[in-house]
């Protein structure tokens, strides 16, 4: 009786502790102090790009215990009107990555937090990707990094069919011909109803004497004919009318396309998706006159105004940071919007490290409220092109049409 007794008190004498224990432990946890939570939304689709995003966040989410920072992803094609229509009801991310052509659209729509005051080092950014989100001398959002458009060309199909590398846009559309047959096309670029296609177009354009406000001049007519030329000759397939960038790089890599313009920054995608594949990258083909272009694109964090602006701000101070900087952006496949980065970039990579090179020609997109309707009338232009049930004068009248109101500001 005694050793039941004995055991009894010292079951009891347990539970009493474990309550304890665990009352303090409620308690304790009761005092942790809650994370601030705040919303990156993005549209980056490549696998890399989206872990380096991934990686930026989490090692931010490790360094401290005060900011919790989280990802959305929306796709490109729904993106603006996502965040456009998230401004109209006042329910937006705390961070948006947006193309850096869109960026004058939304601030004009609700302004973004000016940053000029509270990024370090805004002299070492190059002036064009400071152009881009610069207001009244202000820098209202902070530039991720850059690319450019450039040819991509399928080295073994090439030899193949004896096929050179083009120099011109002429000898572009003889070597697509010549590189068609029932296994592939032997050209494409995206021309679905999103910014990637007028990212790749413009080059074209603007090579052969277009600009987006004559789009029924010679020059204009000349880079639209082309597209209708390699439709009508079977050199492009007319799905890439709902093509994006993503599904044209998986066609390249399958063998399906033989050559492609599309962003600089697929070379890593490429890579990872196809590592034994035999390909080359150069600059995109010159006009008659041996003009070559190219078009400067990149990303742009913009921080909404509002209660949880601060520790936004935070996570930008974190990520420009040179030697962090100087680690992650080789793995994002991008080209550093800091001159003292991007100067040591691909040292070991000459594919990559030739891309610099390039886009030193390369022209920016124009940065204006106006842009995203200019890119409707641009991509619509081109989709009505490759389908080919309007004859090209009636199509590019209309798109000048179409343009001229924009001007006007009748939207």
């Amino acid at each position: 009786m005694k050793r039941y007794k004995r055991i009894c008190a010292l079951l009891l004498a347990f539970l009493l502790t474990a309550g304890t224990a665990a009352g303090c432990a409620e308690k304790e946890q009761d005092t942790v102090k809650e994370r601030e939570k705040i919303t990156i939304w993005y549209y980056w689709s490549q696998s890399y790009v989206k872990k380096e995003l991934a990686n930026l966040v989490n090692g931010f989410n490790r360094t401290q215990d005060e900011i919790e920072v989280t990802t959305q992803y929306v796709p490109d094609e729904d993106f603006k009107k996502k965040l456009a229509l998230s401004m109209a009801d006042g329910n937006m991310p705390e961070l948006a990555l947006v193309d850096s052509s869109d960026f004058h659209y939304f601030h004009a729509m609700e302004p973004f937090v000016d940053l000029t005051d509270e990024i370090k080092d805004l002299e070492e950014y190059l002036p064009e990707v400071k152009e881009a989100c610069s207001v009244e001398g202000r820098m209202m959002g902070l530039p991720y990094g850059m690319n450019c458009a450039v040819l991509y060309y399928n080295k073994n199909i090439m030899e193949v069919h004896g096929a050179k590398v083009p120099q011109t846009w002429q000898e572009l559309y003889d070597t697509a011909v010549k590189l068609s047959d029932h296994g592939h096309y032997g050209f494409g670029l995206p021309a679905v109803e999103s910014e990637e296609s007028v990212y790749s177009f413009l080059p074209l354009l603007w090579s052969m004497g277009g600009e987006v406000d004559s789009l029924d001049s010679a020059g204009s007519r000349q880079a639209f004919h082309l597209l209708r030329q390699m439709t009508e000759s079977g050199a492009m397939s007319r799905q890439t009318i709902s093509l994006t960038e993503g599904d044209l790089l998986r066609q390249f890599v399958e063998g399906n396309i033989a050559m492609m313009i599309t962003s600089s920054s697929m070379i890593a995608s490429i890579r990872d998706l196809n590592p034994f594949l035999k390909y080359g990258v150069t600059v995109l083909p010159a006009a008659d006159d041996s003009t070559r272009t190219t078009v400067l694109g990149g990303e742009i964090f913009g921080v909404t105004k509002g209660a949880h602006q601060d520790a936004a701000v935070k996570f930008l101070q974190y990520v420009s940071d040179k030697e962090r900087m100087s680690s992650y952006m080789d793995r994002s496949a991008y080209m550093a919007p800091r001159r003292d980065v991007l100067e040591d970039q691909y040292v070991e990579d000459p594919l990559n490290r030739s891309m610099i090179e390039i886009a030193k020609s390369a022209r920016t997109r124009e940065f204006s409220v106006e842009w995203p309707y200019i890119s409707r009338v641009l991509t619509d232009a081109m989709g009505e092109t490759v389908i080919g049930e309007k004859t090209e004068d009636e199509i590019l009248r209309e798109a000048a049409e179409r343009m001229a109101e924009i001007r006007r500001g009748d939207l």
